[in-house]
């Protein structure tokens, strides 16, 4: 009996890793697409300024100008690249070596310097030496990562309402709500002595847009984000300890106070409303590219060319926040809060089909190296959580509900040509 049970045992594992192995076959074979909607790399802050009345030391000096994608940032978005090629190549999308086929791979960038350096990195990554350039609008502004006002403008009414109705009316009970992270973010600038401005004496407030018509909450949590992220840039760009929070934040604190950074997208640009006006524009191409691939036939609505195999957007963390907002996403990653887009994050979409006869389907990931491996300038696998949307009847979402459910948050008032 035993002898029996042995073999059997035998029997139903090599059945198992036959399985198994069929199945990664199957994986491999039915990948027809893959669009990536990806921040940018890790740049400097933005304004230098912004911050200096509220903290009592001079903020740490950086070597590139205000905004821009730094060395570190390009080489980690350069890694990003190279572990996009790793994956799709192994899932047979894209060659093993050499170059890829002429227009298998497009990439869109908006036309910052950040955005546009960190789309010539992730090429560099991705096809090394092959000599593919990303595109971008060739204008001051691109529609596609800013809607609002070039496409039209945001009814404030509506905007406000979405905003008050997140914060219970009151937009100063935020500060009291998360009163010790204010006031672990007061420690760390050191203004408590007076000498001066603490963030969580600012007010807070409903602001209001007259160019774009949106609403948000600003003073002390758009202050206290904006402090929270230049920590978490000063990390990942390697910086000495000392130059990071002056010595007080590690990488524990930057979890934790990271929660006022997510705060602020979650209050700002989730609210449906907001995300629609502002992120209908690029989802609707997104979609477009993405029901392009799945049915093999052109559509006019994208400028992917209809042999894509991987098409990336290069935008920026508001753009993945509103898609967020319109689709109701939610993702976690190790080291991560709930909805984080730290620099070189990316919402992926594949674009699955087993056979002709089967409806194609989409898996949606979220996808970021951690803070730790940006940091070492580690070139270890990016990590990749699951994306589930609502509306879809599982993980892996048939075509015609992906469709239905992107196609039911975009409003068509704020989407244009591309």
């Amino acid at each position: 009996m035993r002898l029996i049970s042995a073999v059997l045992l035998l029997i139903l594992c090599s059945g198992i890793a036959r399985a198994e192995a069929n199945a990664q076959a199957s994986s491999s074979q039915d990948l027809r697409l893959v669009v990536v909607v990806s921040r940018h790399g890790v740049r400097s802050p933005t304004d230098p300024n912004e911050l200096t009345p509220y903290a009592a030391k001079p903020w740490p000096a950086w070597q590139v100008p205000p905004g821009n994608l730094t060395p570190r940032g390009a080489t980690l978005m350069g890694y990003m690249g190279a572990s996009y090629r790793a994956l799709y190549a192994g899932a047979g999308l894209l060659p093993q070596a050499g170059c890829p086929a002429p227009d298998a791979v497009y990439v869109w960038a908006d036309v910052d310097q950040r955005t546009k350096a960190t789309a010539l990195a992730l090429l560099d990554g991705l096809a090394p030496q092959c000599g593919l350039s990303a595109q971008d609008a060739g204008a001051a502004v691109d529609p596609l990562f800013h809607a609002l006002p070039a496409l039209g403008k945001a009814d404030v009414a509506t905007a406000s309402a979405s905003v008050l109705g997140s914060t219970g009316g009151d937009p100063g009970a935020i500060v009291a709500a998360y009163g010790a992270l204010f006031a672990r973010i007061d420690a760390i600038l050191g203004c408590d002595g007076g000498a001066c401005r603490r963030v969580s004496s600012v007010g807070s407030s409903l602001q209001t847009s007259s160019k774009t018509g949106l609403a948000g909450v600003g003073g002390a949590i758009d202050l206290a984000s904006t402090a929270v992220e230049d920590f978490i840039l000063a990390y990942a760009d390697g910086k000495p300890a000392s130059e990071i929070g002056w010595g007080a934040v590690d990488r524990d604190a930057l979890l934790q106070l990271s929660q006022l950074h997510t705060l602020k997208f979650a209050l700002n640009t989730e609210p449906p409303y907001i995300a629609r006006a502002q992120g209908s524009n690029l989802l609707a191409h997104v979609l477009a590219t993405i029901d392009q691939g799945a049915t093999g036939v052109r559509d006019a609505k994208t400028r992917a060319p209809a042999g894509s195999r991987f098409v990336a957007f290069v935008g920026h963390d508001t753009n993945l926040e509103a898609l967020a907002g319109m689709l109701r996403l939610r993702w976690l990653m190790p080291g991560y809060q709930i909805n984080d887009t730290p620099p070189g994050g990316a919402l992926v979409f594949e674009v699955h089909r087993v056979n002709q006869s089967a409806e194609p389907f989409v898996r949606v990931f979220f996808t970021a190296q951690s803070l730790d491996q940006m940091r070492s300038l580690s070139r270890a696998v990016p990590a990749r959580v699951p994306v589930f949307v609502p509306g879809c009847p599982s993980l892996d979402c048939p075509i015609s509900a992906f469709d239905r459910a992107a196609s039911g948050s975009i409003d068509p008032a704020f989407v244009g040509t591309w």
